[in-house]
């Protein structure tokens, strides 16, 4: 078998996939992190179809992304990803964004569960795995994959019922929606005045469709911290799906809005600026 140990991917921001400054959205990257991950499965001989197929699936359980910026549209760069560790049913997959001049944009950190999807429980992880992608302990950056802390109770707050098209390949919500979840109960200031510079999560229980969802987001420091509660039907306790936290800075220096409301079209400068 080949060395697929280091796997990258290629891409070119489209339009729907940015912001109103032309820039990859968080939960863009969050996307193409997942998209290399499964390629990467292909190249070990086990696609998402045959993976499935077989009754087995991987399950985030945590992760965190730290960005010095987000690529910018039509701009071209790359996702590298390859395993740091592995233990007997779980797997340390790490990430780097690069632009085309070798900029490293940010990196991200993610910490899989091998999965049985009949038993519900996590499974031993496949020799074809192991062999092609050789964990070497290299680590993407210095963000920790420790515990995540949640608030400690659910907020008094209007809850909503978890959509059809929020749910994966493995039956429950996918991990995209958590963030996006998380983004769209910040205050508007901050997710339009700021950036996401990063985020931490942990997903502690599944969450499928027709739950019922209720969002918790408090102020500290420079962010916040998350809590997604749900409940799976009436008369059922609440309980804490997934906690996180989020830090926000200013946008770089050059980094303007194309759109903002009262005028229809602004300049930016060069991407790399």
């Amino acid at each position: 078998m080949s060395d697929v140990r280091l796997h990258a991917r290629s891409f070119d921001l489209r339009f729907y996939e940015m912001d109103r400054r032309g820039e990859a959205t968080p939960l863009t990257m969050l996307s193409l992190f997942e998209e290399t991950a499964f390629t990467h499965c292909e190249l070990a001989g086990w696609d998402v179809y045959r993976l499935v197929g077989a009754g087995y699936g991987w399950v985030l359980l945590r992760g965190c992304m730290e960005m010095h910026r987000y690529p910018a549209y039509r701009e071209a760069f790359r996702v590298e990803t390859w395993l740091s560790e592995t233990r007997r049913f779980y797997g340390t997959r790490e990430y780097r964004v690069v632009s085309e001049r070798g900029e490293e944009l940010g990196y991200a950190r993610s910490l899989w569960a091998f999965f049985s999807l009949e038993r519900k429980r996590p499974v031993p992880i496949l020799e074809d795995f192991l062999r092609a992608w050789s964990p070497d302990g290299r680590a993407a950056g210095p963000l920790g994959l420790d515990e995540v802390e949640g608030p400690s109770e659910a907020p008094a707050s209007s809850a909503f019922e978890v959509r059809a098209s929020e749910i994966d390949t493995n039956g429950h919500v996918n991990n995209i929606n958590y963030l996006a979840w998380a983004l769209d109960s910040v205050a508007r200031q901050t997710r339009e005045g700021l950036m996401l510079a990063s985020v931490r999560g942990q997903y502690k229980r599944e969450v499928t469709f027709g739950s019922s969802v209720r969002l918790a987001a408090r102020p500290e420091g420079q962010g916040y911290r998350h809590g997604v509660f749900a409940k799976a039907a009436e008369g059922e306790t609440e309980y804490l799906a997934a906690a996180g936290r989020t830090d926000w800075r200013p946008h770089r220096s050059g980094s303007v809005p194309i759109w903002s409301p009262g005028l229809s079209v602004s300049t930016r400068k060069d991407p790399a600026a």
